[in-house]
């Protein structure tokens, strides 16, 4: 948990700031948008089951891969996406827009693509990794936008 604390931090100030918690399918568990099979099948590595947290995320711990952990957030019904855009635009050094993903998605400028922000099928969620201290891997970078893409895809885009 300390190794990927300081990705969790805003990201929790921002999803009960901005999120609505109202609709947009029926999720009932954020471990209900990734499995281990999804996330192994994108991240090498041994990847563990995916454990749900306090604030709508689901951890998933990997072992000899390009990643430590994968975490992905529910942040709730699509209907919040402008105001979840604007408080990560407020308090996260802006944003930068990513095509083909979703209905939209973005990163945080202050993390980079390490984390992606994503509205599909009446949800947002995203999908953060830690993969250390070092700027990630092109591997990493491809890795994220391809399990938000499959959980886009799963959702309905």
């Amino acid at each position: 948990m300390v190794r990927r604390g300081w990705l969790l931090i805003p990201a929790i100030m921002i999803l009960f700031a901005c999120s609505s918690g109202d609709g947009g399918g029926e999720i009932s568990s954020p471990c209900a948008l990734a499995d281990v099979e999804l996330v192994g099948s994108v991240f090498s590595g041994t990847v563990a089951e995916g454990v749900e947290g306090e604030f709508q995320n689901c951890d998933f711990e990997v072992e000899g891969g390009p990643v430590l952990t994968v975490s992905v957030f529910d942040y709730g019904s699509s209907s919040g996406w402008d105001s979840t855009r604007d408080g990560f635009v407020d308090n996260r050094e802006g944003v930068t827009d990513v095509d083909g993903i979703g209905q939209a998605a973005f990163f945080p400028n202050d993390t980079g693509a390490r984390e992606l922000i994503v509205q599909s099928g009446g949800r947002i969620f995203s999908v953060t990794v830690f993969s250390g201290f070092d700027e990630p891997s092109v591997e990493v970078i491809n890795g994220v936008a391809d399990l938000a893409k499959a959980i886009a895809d799963d959702l309905g885009a």
